[in-house]
């Protein structure tokens, strides 16, 4: 407005030049590419929306005028002339960085983002289903299509979105809290739907999210969310052996040139504890790459968490509170498998035979602990139905989850071969079923209510007091939190599997089938990868999100206590944990020595996958196979005798994060890693630093 000639009663305003947007005609004259203007459009609104605080609410044509040339050059490009702002919306920085999460997690398909984005903005999920709700964020943001390809899709999203209101009950047809939703939302909501019917007008295909995704990360890099952390550094540990230190500093910075790692800790403590090495290489990963690795920022541990589940379980068994080869249903965990007989018809809802049912409830009521802490329960691929982020954030509910349940008898979860007969590797259900054993036994030996017991309980009481006040204060949370510690982000750039099972979700609700596979020209390796696919599929249907490590960013996760894969450590913290179990202050040597044997191998495929680097050695062939002790996996370097068992114990987990207590020298190691696809060559060549450093090959 020009305000000297503007009042209360009189508003003048800039005349602008141009033309409707969908003047075609014009636009042909003046050779204007369709689908440069309408890329000109959704870049002027994602900037609007992602990026200022400001936007318009009523991109229709009307309001959308179009001239030849720019201010550099009349001749070339183009300029959009933005009217009529009646209609516009301004954002406060939290809700702008709501946007911004939703828009980035739909386009790099971020389960845990998008639940953020929900809990940013202030939306109430009545009833989670992340994948679904992936699906209709990544609908209002689809792909812009001509009108015909485009009607087709919205009529096959309607019907879509009618079988599943009429199948579900009247509390769970609206997904919201309807009261919760901002009026913010669904201006965003017009706004897209109109950029969209626009780009439909104007005939074009196009990828409307990697319009987006530039301006939704340019929001969230602004956002003090993704800043690097105020706290103060710690204070800088004089190392014993700066040699050591030098060498890994060397090939850590080897390894972020080359993009090996994102980021990345290693500590190595002597048999005193002193501190040998202590580095740090790389970033926090992901929307804070910016900020450089922290030696005291934690970093998911996977499977490195499994160690100190199986340590409670063998303080409880030294203390008396169980043995490791009573059946766990029989005393200390009655509800896991109640009666001597499955209940009656619950063959019929699991898809069984009465006999094949019977075998597996009696499977289950022989269930041990060692069959627990050696992989050999039978169990190995169960998961809680209806998996949720918030489900998995509840150790307790989780582990509840594997008892029988009379309202719903097709949930019961079920061995499907007998205990002890294999080693199968437990990646998740291991944590859940030592927390639901552990839980059960302190019950019942201090006389408390089942569900006054929860597992973080259980560690603080049993495990907590036996550690150092170095592991304690220096980052160690196997129950999850962050504390007051950083927290570096969870990164992968293999998004393969939960991107191909969204992507084939979206094309059947919006009526384009289901995306079919043929292996039939495949090589021999595709066709097992794929056939690799389809059985994590078959297991993972319903809980997809558990198939993309960056859920573990989003909130709830970050405090989620899961006792197989949720601990949080700094690489120092874990360290000094194997330091303390190692020297027998925690576990007793008769007990270590269980530790250490060996009571099985891994050798499936996809165990070892799931396992991380558990080997040292520069034999190939010792890689295939992962030996285990009772709870812990065990290290073998190049100097072991075959014979004998590996010098080494500890856990790994999956990215390649490994914490371990090597038995000749005494010595503890840690290696965190925030990259979940690194494999196992990653930790191989920062390891073997340390052993060929001190020659453990020759011991």
């Amino acid at each position: 407005p020009h305000d000297d000639f503007t009042s209360k009663t009189v508003l003048v305003m800039s005349f602008c030049e141009g033309t409707r947007v969908d003047n075609f005609e014009q636009l042909d004259e003046w050779g204007l590419v369709r689908e440069q203007v309408i890329d000109a459009v959704a870049q002027t609104f994602a900037h609007q929306m992602y990026a200022t605080d400001i936007f318009n609410g009523d991109p229709h044509p009307g309001n959308l005028f179009i001239r030849k040339g720019t201010k550099l050059s009349p001749d070339e490009g183009l300029t959009l002339v933005l009217l009529d702002w009646g209609l516009a919306k301004r954002m406060t920085d939290h809700k702008r960085l709501a946007f911004c999460q939703m828009a980035y997690a739909a386009a790099t398909f971020d389960y845990g983002l998008l639940l953020d984005s929900f809990n940013t903005i202030g939306l109430k999920i009545k009833k989670e289903n992340v994948a679904e709700s992936m699906e209709g964020i990544r609908f209002v943001l689809r792909d812009m299509a001509p009108r015909d390809k485009a009607r087709r899709r919205i009529k096959s999203r309607i019907k879509t979105d009618q079988g599943r209101f009429e199948s579900r009950t009247k509390n769970e047809r609206v997904p919201m809290e309807s009261k919760s939703y901002p009026g913010e939302f669904f201006f965003f909501i017009r706004v897209n739907e109109l950029i969209h019917g626009l780009g439909s007008k104007f005939n074009v295909d196009m990828s409307y999210l990697d319009v987006l995704r530039p301006y939704a990360e340019e929001g969230l890099c602004k956002s003090p969310m993704y800043q690097a952390p105020a706290l103060p550094l710690p204070e800088p540990v004089k190392c014993k052996d700066p040699e050591l230190n030098d060498k890994l500093e060397n090939v850590l910075g080897q390894m972020d040139c080359e993009d090996a790692i994102a980021g990345a800790q290693v500590c190595v403590l002597d048999k005193e504890g002193n501190v040998l090495a202590n580095v740090t290489g790389g970033n926090f990963g992901g929307l804070k790459r910016h900020i450089p690795m922290r030696e005291d920022a934690l970093i998911l541990g996977y499977s490195c968490t499994k160690a100190t589940a199986a340590t409670v379980a063998h303080i409880m068994v030294q203390d008396g509170y169980l043995s490791y080869d009573e059946p766990i249903c029989e005393r200390v965990w009655p509800d896991f498998c109640k009666t001597e007989k499955p209940p009656k018809d619950l063959h019929k809802y699991l898809d069984l035979s009465a006999e094949e049912t019977l075998k597996r409830w009696q499977w289950k009521r022989s269930i041990t602990l060692r069959h627990i802490l050696t992989h050999q329960a039978g169990l190995w691929f169960a998961l809680p139905a209806s998996m949720t982020v918030k489900l998995m954030a509840s150790c307790e509910a989780c582990a509840a989850a594997f008892e029988y349940i009379a309202e719903v008898p097709e949930n019961t979860l079920l061995p499907n071969r007998k205990p002890g007969e294999a080693v199968e590797y437990h990646f998740m259900s291991f944590g859940w079923l030592v927390a639901g054993t552990v839980m059960g036994a302190y019950a019942l030996k201090h006389k408390k209510p089942k569900d006054s017991v929860t597992y973080e309980k259980v560690y603080q009481a049993i495990l907590e007091p036996k550690l150092s006040e170095e592991t304690k204060s220096l980052g160690f949370r196997p129950c999850g939190g962050t504390g007051d510690f950083p927290a570096a982000l969870t990164v992968t750039k293999d998004i393969s599997a939960s991107r191909m099972l969204q992507m084939r979700r979206e094309s059947v609700a919006m009526g384009e089938g289901e995306q079919k596979e043929n292996d039939n020209d495949a090589g021999d390796e595709n066709k097992a990868k794929a056939q690799m696919f389809r059985d994590l599929y078959k297991n993972f249907k319903g809980k997809e999100f558990l198939l993309d490590p960056r859920v573990w960013n989003c909130e709830e996760a970050l405090v989620a206590n899961v006792p197989a894969a949720g601990g949080r450590f700094t690489a120092r913290g874990l360290a000094s944990f194997y330091r303390d179990l190692g020297s027998g202050t925690i576990l007793n040597q008769e007990t270590l020595e269980l530790v250490s044997s060996v009571t099985g191998v891994e050798r499936s495929a996809a165990g070892a996958a799931l396992q991380g680097a558990t080997s040292m050695t520069t034999n190939d062939s010792d890689n295939d196979l992962v030996e285990l002790g009772c709870g812990f996996q065990l290290i073998r370097f190049d100097g072991d005798d075959k014979e004998s068992p590996p010098a080494g114990f500890g856990h790994a987990g999956v990215g390649g994060s490994i914490g371990l207590y090597h038995k000749p020298t005494g010595m503890a190691m840690a290696l965190m890693l925030n990259k979940a696809d690194g494999g196992k060559d990653q930790t191989m060549r920062i390891m073997r630093v340390v052993a060929d450093h001190f020659d453990l090959g020759k011991l």
